[in-house]
């Protein structure tokens, strides 16, 4: 738990967040840049609009060609020739195209507008709640490395270029976290972080010493 200056300097707090969208009418609840919505044409007509989740492009030409076949036989023309998809994340959507995007809940346009969700825990540190209290539990392990710097660079006698590395528990309020270890809301972060001189020019050659120790190793 840092403090919470550490995540306004580091721009979480403002930031750290994903587009989410909600279904109004089976409350279930998107990413928006993992939804993806295309019109439905027919000879250049804009008929209505697909809108599938991301997955790999032959599933999700599958899955928009399934939605287009319903909305061709519910408007009496079952059987036209759809063109092809041109599909956008629903970020992209103005607000009348939203008005026309269905629901993958409910198949029906009852997507509410994108607004940022932001990833973060939020807790209370000490005895009173207040916002004086308010802190968060770490979304990456970085900044631990940042704030001890100056700490590891005078007490270990360091001198530039070295590493630091850690790991530990990091915490993402996900929107969606799917496929159980594969987006979870608790997970081990590993994180290594090196130091060089700064300067635009002296990178190249401290990058080639770290690939070639490494492969020494």
């Amino acid at each position: 738990v840092h403090n919470p200056k550490t995540w306004q300097s580091s721009g979480h707090v403002d930031g750290f967040s994903d587009p989410m969208v909600d279904c109004k009418e089976t409350k279930l609840r998107y990413r928006a840049d993992q939804l993806f919505f295309s019109p439905v044409a027919v000879d250049g007509e804009n008929l209505g609009y697909v809108c599938v989740q991301e997955g790999n492009d032959e599933q999700m030409v599958k899955d928009a060609k399934k939605q287009a076949k319903a909305l061709l036989k519910s408007l009496d023309r079952k059987g036209e020739t759809v063109e092809a998809f041109e599909f956008k994340e629903v970020v992209e959507a103005t607000e009348e195209e939203m008005g026309k995007i269905p629901s993958p809940g409910s198949g029906k346009p009852t997507l509410t507008m994108p607004r940022e969700f932001n990833l973060m825990f939020q807790t209370q540190v000490g005895a009173l709640s207040d916002e004086s209290s308010v802190a968060y539990l770490r979304p990456e392990t970085a900044q631990g490395i940042f704030l001890n710097f100056k700490n590891v660079l005078t007490t270990s006698r360091q001198k530039i270029p070295f590493g630091i590395a850690q790991i530990g528990k990091a915490f993402r309020n996900e929107i969606t976290p799917r496929n159980f270890i594969f987006r979870s809301r608790e997970f081990e972060q590993m994180e290594v972080e090196y130091f060089i001189p700064p300067g635009d020019d002296v990178w190249p050659e401290f990058h080639q010493k770290w690939i070639d120790d490494s492969k020494a190793f």
